[in-house]
């Protein structure tokens, strides 16, 4: 789940290709709960927006936001 959070939080896909991407992985063998924290990490998190953010809302808003939805993802990902 590590893994996974890690690519989610750095990858750059829109919804529409990364939904059914979480299916090809679920059809290859990959777990719910992998599946669930990499979608809640590519939707949730921006490493690769995040200077944009800290332009509009500064570095200890950006900094607390990614930190919430980080940590909000393996809570999703145990729940499922």
């Amino acid at each position: 789940m590590f893994l996974t959070s890690i690519i989610g939080s750095i990858t750059l896909i829109p919804g529409f290709i990364a939904f059914p991407l979480a299916k090809s992985l679920f059809a290859l063998g990959a777990g719910i709960s992998q599946i669930a924290v990499f979608i809640s990490t590519l939707m949730m998190v921006g490493v690769v927006t995040a200077l944009v953010e800290i332009r509009y809302f500064g570095k200890k808003a950006t900094l607390a936001r990614n930190l919430m939805a980080y940590c909000l993802s393996f809570i999703v990902a145990i729940i499922v």
